[in-house]
C-alpha cells in the first residue's frame, strides 16, 4: 500500500509559472500509450519487461493491471502431493516468468496532494518499479505541458512520480500485540581487489548479523535489545556503521511478518513505522500468476482494505 505523488523533478527550484501535474495526467499517459500500442518498457539490459494494457475506473478508483516479465529465471518444478513425484518444466532461452498485479489508485488526493494506491504484491512488481514505470509512461511529448515563461517564451515540463509507502503502525504500537522476531544488520563494503587507485576491480562485500528474539517483549525489553545491537554495531560489527542498514521484523498474531528499516537513533526507534501490508485470502478459484482480465473478487477485497484505511 502506498501514496502516489506526481511532481516536477525539482519543484523547490521550479519557476513560478511551472504547471502542476495530477493523477489524470498519469491516466492520460497510460491511455495514450495503449492507444499507440507503445506499452512495453524494457529494462535491466533487456532482461525485464513491464507493461500496462488494462485500465478501468469506477466513481472512486482507477484500476489497472500491471504486468512484468523476467528472462533471468530458470524453469519451474511442480510437486505431486499424493505420490511425491516432481515434474520439471524447462524454459526456452527467450522465455521468462510472467506475473501480473492489480493496482487501485484513489481518485481523490489527500491533503498533501497524494493518491492512495493499493498494489497486489507479486514478484517483480514493487513500489520502486511501479514508480519507474509510471515515470516512463509520462516520458513522451503527448504527456508534456507547455507554458510561457516570464518573457513569453514556451517552456516544456513533464512529471516525475514517487510512490511512497503508506505508513501503518509504529514499532511501539505493533509490539503491543505482536512478537519481536529479530533485529538484523546488513553492511555493504567495497573491496578494491587489486589495490590500485585507478580503474580498480571493485567487489561489493556484504556483512550480515541477525539477533533473534522470537518472543513478545515489553517496550523496555525491546529498547534493551536495540541498545545491545547498536553497541555491537559500533564496536564489533565487521561492516562498521557506515553503509550499514538495520532492519526489524515483527510477527503479527495472524502470522504475517512485517519488516522495516530503522535508523540508529535509539530514542526514536519505537516511533518508526512499517509500510502497511494487508493479507487477503479466500480466493476460489485460486489466484493465478497473471490475468487475462480483472478479477472481481480481488478488486472487492482490495476495496474492503481501502475502506479501512484513513488518509
Amino acid at each position: 500500500m502506498g501514496k502516489l505523488a506526481l511532481r516536477l523533478r525539482n519543484r523547490k527550484n521550479a519557476p513560478r509559472y511551472a504547471p502542476n501535474f495530477f493523477l489524470q495526467d498519469l491516466i492520460g499517459a497510460l491511455s495514450d500509450r495503449i492507444a499507440r500500442n507503445d506499452i512495453h518498457r524494457r529494462y535491466s539490459k533487456d532482461s525485464r519487461l513491464m507493461w500496462c494494457a488494462d485500465l478501468a475506473e469506477d466513481d472512486q478508483y482507477h484500476r489497472l493491471i500491471l504486468q512484468a516479465g523476467d528472462r533471468n529465471v530458470t524453469g519451474m518444478s511442480l510437486l505431486h502431493f499424493e505420490n511425491m513425484t516432481t515434474r520439471d518444466i524447462e524454459k526456452e532461452d527467450e522465455e521468462g516468468s510472467h506475473y501480473a498485479s492489480h493496482i487501485l489508485i484513489r481518485k481523490a488526493p489527500d491533503a498533501a496532494g497524494r493518491y492512495l494506491t493499493l498494489i497486489e504484491k507479486v514478484p517483480g512488481i514493487y513500489l520502486s518499479s511501479i514508480k519507474d514505470h509510471f515515470t516512463w509512461a509520462c516520458n513522451h511529448a503527448n504527456c508534456q505541458k507547455t507554458v510561457n515563461d516570464d518573457d513569453g517564451q514556451p517552456k516544456t515540463f513533464r512529471p516525475y512520480l514517487d510512490v511512497l509507502g503508506h505508513q501503518s503502525q509504529t514499532i511501539r504500537e505493533a509490539l503491543q500485540t505482536s512478537v519481536l522476531q529479530d533485529i538484523e544488520l546488513v553492511g555493504h563494503e567495497k573491496n578494491y581487489e587489486d589495490g590500485l587507485d585507478e580503474d580498480p576491480i571493485v567487489q561489493e562485500i556484504v556483512h550480515e548479523a541477525r539477533f533473534e528474539v522470537k518472543r513478545k517483549v515489553s517496550e523496555d525489553q525491546a529498547m534493551s535489545s536495540f541498545r545491545r545491537v547498536l553497541n555491537f554495531l559500533f564496536k564489533d560489527f565487521r561492516g562498521g556503521a557506515d553503509g550499514t542498514q538495520m532492519f526489524v521484523r515483527i510477527k503479527a498474531a495472524n502470522g504475517q511478518i512485517k519488516r522495516t528499516e530503522v535508523s540508529f537513533d535509539s530514542e526514536e526507534i519505537l516511533e518508526q513505522a512499517f509500510v502497511q501490508n494487508e493479507i487477503v485470502t479466500g480466493f476460489d478459484p485460486p489466484l493465478s500468476q497473471r490475468y487475462e482480465a480483472f478479477r472481481d473478487d480481488m478488486i472487492r477485497k482490495m476495496l474492503e482494505v481501502a475502506a479501512n484505511v484513513g488518509d
